[in-house]
């Protein structure tokens, strides 16, 4: 377990992070959201072991760093940043073996992890001619170079395309299910990422403003469900239903209505479409998904 207490870090008047206190619970993927400029990426430059808070204190284990304790952290992380340089000049074999002995690692795996990452076929092409989506995947493949137990992938799927970004998730759900290994995973594309994370954390102007699962978010900034309904002509008399049991924002179109339903209304709400059963053809509701988590912290 990974926990940073009161971290701030200042790079002369500016606050870019400001007193963030959170665990990171080992085997978890925790996914770190946040506008540009919130902080998120400093705030994994100082995990990393980068840069070093101005203030407060990262604990491993319960335990205090020392400067023997940072650099074998450094060693058990495997990290993927958002854009990665590359010698085009060496293959990918070349590479990974590069970044493996720079990292301690065993640069004999290079066969067994570029097949791994889908790039068995490409290991002895120069890098200079590979495709945006060959270059993430080699990302990946330096990031898992030492063997790490915490990953921190930094916007991961930039450059692939949807069957790709597929098997990049297959990847880690593979190493997962084989080992303990810790994950935090920042990126914009949130509907990417909400079904996969077990915990997020959401940082703004350099604060952390929500820590927890989503489930616990929903419920700490009590977020409206999601209703959908399919109606036939009696639309417009079932949406004043809606409306007058405690429905918010409902919207009747093209025989559809929409509306979001307070939680504590819920029940209520069911009961009385249930009296005009007649009239809808079709119902859903969800839960508030990550974007909508996202807009309602502050």
């Amino acid at each position: 377990m990974i926990e940073l207490i009161d971290i701030t870090k200042k790079f002369g008047e500016i606050l870019a992070v400001d007193s963030v206190s959170l665990k990171i619970r080992e085997g978890e993927m925790l996914g770190l959201v946040g506008p540009n400029g919130s902080g998120k990426s400093t705030l994994l430059r100082m995990l990393l072991g980068i840069s070093r808070p101005t203030s407060g204190r990262l604990l491993v284990k319960n335990e205090q760093l020392t400067e023997r304790g940072w650099k074998e952290l450094r060693r058990s992380i495997g990290y993927m940043p958002e854009r990665v340089s590359f010698y085009d000049n060496l293959t990918g074999r070349e590479t990974y073996s590069l970044f493996a002995r720079v990292k301690g690692g065993d640069p004999r795996s290079a066969t067994e992890i570029l097949k791994k990452v889908g790039l068995e076929n490409a290991a002895d092409r120069k890098v200079g001619g590979y495709s945006k989506g060959m270059r993430q995947r080699l990302n990946l493949a330096q990031a898992l170079s030492n063997d790490p137990t915490l990953l921190v992938l930094d916007e991961p799927s930039s450059g692939l395309d949807p069957v790709g970004t597929r098997e990049f998730y297959g990847i880690i759900d593979d190493i997962r299910t084989r080992k303990k290994l810790t994950v935090i995973l920042s990126s914009h594309i949130l509907a990417e990422i909400e079904d996969r994370i077990d915990r997020v954390a959401v940082m703004k102007n350099g604060s952390l403003k929500a820590m927890g699962s989503l489930e616990e978010l929903y419920t700490s900034l009590n977020l409206p469900l999601k209703i959908t309904l399919s109606v036939n002509g009696t639309g417009a008399a079932i949406a004043e239903v809606l409306r007058t049991a405690g429905a918010v924002d409902v919207v009747y179109k093209n025989d559809r209505i929409d509306a979001d339903i307070p939680r504590m209304d819920k029940i209520k709400i069911l009961s009385a479409l249930m009296e005009r059963k007649e009239g809808v053809k079709d119902l859903s509701i969800r839960e508030p998904n990550l974007e909508e988590v996202f807009f309602g912290v502050h």
